[in-house]
């Protein structure tokens, strides 16, 4: 992700770090409303500190008090893709517009921290039994959505079930496959109960799917949800404005207009950004790192995150639903050149399933597949499938994605196999393309 305004980072200087977060809230309240770095280091002294760290601890107080966010002004935000499939119905999502949309305007249950676990957010209590068939969620009090009406059980038992049954439509519906029953135990409570057990149904219940909406909602064409912002204006394929609504219950969107849309190519995306007609883009490509680190007011911010680039093969049709040519495949992939070469280094090397570094529960002791064309040649050449096409169909929805196709194109041929690239651009990919009867 790039954005404009670069700034200092926030820095745990040795003394203020020490301090307990009661004791630096006091300190950089203070420094908010006048103090001088005598009068913190008066204070400091005299309850033992030396001179040293009295004056470390003014200057990284004053540093985080320059560094708290500012309200006001209007962001206009870059996304890498939309199309007429945009949706506010948090079960239909598919893109990172839509989950943009819904972070803006709707609440979780829970919500996903740092490192992938969770915390509470509308449910302030979880509460599950020994062996993770029954969930209850006692719903935060006071919680208002957009329109004034206030959150309550009624609301989540109608959300959680729009996720089941044989004809939702829900695209996390597998995620809730083993929930047999969502019932309203009290005005504030809800119990879950599942036919098999499930300790990861929580980290679940956290995801772009799981958003929050008002019992009986059906139309979508805005959000009414329990978010920082309430929905302006929402035009599919166009752009989303949210505006801070001022009764959200952890405090309103900072900023007075957020404006999202998408663009859907890269190059015009970035010179988007550094001519200045939007502030925030993500998907910067790894071979602009340096041009945009050198444009000035200019910022590159890069985290570790659990997205993931993957070539997903369709289950429900041939010959992808071959597990031998999924092997093969898998063993064709040199990933770590796409990493060094693609990415510049910005990502890591994956080892088809999700669970990277970025998570809670990530183990380091599960061997990496490496690039192995006899394995590969052996798997290929069990599969039968001979020199028919296999056809991937290639988006740039996310970083490194079609030279991904393409670096797995060239190791394939080397053992026989035909793969055909099908490169698409991301304009609708997910309404038009995706999950359309392609293999892959």
């Amino acid at each position: 992700m790039s954005r404009t305004n670069k700034g200092p980072k926030i820095l745990g200087e040795f003394g203020f770090s020490n301090l307990s977060l009661h004791e630096r809230q006091k300190v950089v309240t203070a420094v908010s409303k006048g103090a001088t770095r005598r009068d913190i280091m008066s204070w400091m002294m005299a309850a033992g500190a030396t001179a040293t760290t009295g004056g470390a601890i003014f200057s990284s107080a004053s540093q985080v008090w320059a560094n708290t966010p500012k309200r006001g002004g209007r962001l206009v935000c870059a996304g890498d893709q939309h199309g007429p499939a945009d949706t506010l119905d948090p079960i239909l999502c598919t893109a990172s517009v839509d989950y943009w949309r819904g972070r803006m305007f709707y609440g979780k249950l829970v919500r996903l921290k740092d490192d992938l676990s969770w915390e509470p957010e509308l449910a302030e209590e979880v509460i599950v039994n020994s062996d993770a068939t029954k969930w209850t969620f006692k719903i935060r009090k006071g919680v208002e959505f957009h329109n004034g009406k206030t959150l309550n059980a009624d609301d989540v038992v109608y959300t959680l079930k729009r996720h089941l049954g044989p004809d939702t439509k829900s695209i996390g519906k597998s995620q809730m496959d083993m929930v047999s029953e969502v019932k309203k135990i009290n005005e504030y409570e809800v119990e879950v109960n599942l036919a098999t057990p499930n300790a990861d149904l929580v980290n679940s219940l956290g995801t772009f799917h799981f958003n929050v909406i008002q019992d009986g909602v059906t139309d979508f064409s805005t959000a009414i949800g329990t978010g920082p912002y309430r929905c302006k204006e929402f035009k599919p394929g166009v752009r989303t404005v949210g505006t801070p609504f001022e009764n959200c219950w952890h405090g309103p969107g900072y900023m007075d207009e957020m404006e999202h849309f998408g663009i859907g190519d890269p190059v015009s995306r970035l010179n988007a950004f550094l001519a200045g007609d939007v502030d925030m883009m993500v998907n910067l490509p790894g071979k602009a790192v340096k041009q945009v680190e050198a444009a000035e007011g200019k910022d590159v911010w890069s985290i570790e995150s659990g997205r993931y680039t993957s070539i997903v093969c369709h289950q429900g049709v041939s010959p992808s639903n071959n597990r031998d040519l999924v092997r093969a495949m898998q063993l064709c992939m040199d990933r770590t050149r796409i990493v060094k070469g693609e990415l510049k280094g910005l990502g890591s090397v994956g080892n088809d399933q999700p669970i990277n570094k970025a998570y809670f529960d990530y183990s380091p002791d599960i061997p990496q597949r490496p690039l192995d064309l006899d394995k590969a040649k052996y798997h290929f050449e069990k599969s039968g499938v001979g020199s028919t096409a296999i056809p991937i169909i290639a988006a740039e929805v996310s970083q490194a994605a079609t030279f991904q196709c393409l670096a797995l194109q060239r190791e394939a041929k080397k053992i026989g196999m035909n793969i055909d690239v099908q490169k698409v651009t991301t304009d609708g990919y997910w309404g038009a393309v995706w999950m359309q009867g392609s293999p892959v």
